[in-house]
């Protein structure tokens, strides 16, 4: 991922986040600063065997709306790191960045647990690279192999008791990466076509644990 991409999801979630706290400023709008990290898995069989699991974390501020504030709007950021370890010094890495606006709704409850479905969009840059780490403190990264961005959708269903919750979802994201020219024309030279671009269905199941709390 390029920084001009990394910079570009940074400050469009930036930016509706501000309207978003001016809009609640204006209306007296509840807001939850909302957290959560937890683990990925890719449902692509072929993905998954060279990815098994990665790290999701992402960070937001919930606007409390309509229906008794009942529905929550969440402009936010995340990543999403996969490692797969080549051997004792080098790491190939899969990360996603980006942001994007979730929305949920109160739907039901059952005593203090209350269920919130929810539906989000994000904009999300993708890297593939390797990192060489010489000891403890000192690491390399190498150029990315592959790289490009896209629109992911995500459905799931969050749980909470009180300032806490639980939340899996189901994501939607096939980008269409690019390979790095020296890769392209080094292949090309051992006699292999690889093509320039190419889709990669990363759509990903996960499993988070997250707080809610109203500053």
């Amino acid at each position: 991922m390029t920084v001009h991409e990394c910079a570009k999801a940074v400050v469009c979630a930036g930016m509706i986040l501000v309207a978003l706290l001016r809009a609640s400023a204006q209306q007296q709008t509840p807001i939850y600063l909302e957290g959560e990290f937890g683990v990925a898995a890719f449902t692509n069989a072929s993905v998954r065997s060279v990815f098994p699991a990665g790290a999701v974390v992402r960070l937001g501020a919930a606007l409390a709306l309509a229906d008794e504030n009942r529905l929550r709007l969440r402009p936010q950021l995340g990543a999403t790191f996969f490692g797969n370890k080549i051997d004792e010094s080098i790491t190939e890495q899969l990360l996603f960045v980006g942001g994007g606006i979730e929305v949920s709704y109160d739907a039901f409850y059952v005593k203090q647990i209350t269920f919130f479905p929810y539906v989000s969009a994000s904009y999300r840059g993708v890297s593939n690279f390797d990192m060489e780490s010489y000891d403890d403190t000192d690491a390399t990264y190498s150029e990315s192999h592959l790289r490009g961005s896209g629109i992911a959708q995500e459905i799931g269903l969050r749980i909470q008791l009180r300032d806490w919750y639980v939340k899996g979802g189901y994501q939607l994201f096939s980008p269409r990466l690019q390979a790095r020219k020296s890769i392209v024309e080094d292949d090309l030279s051992g006699g292999y076509v690889t093509p320039s671009t190419h889709r990669f269905h990363f759509d990903t199941v996960s499993l988070s644990v997250g707080f809610s709390i109203r500053p």
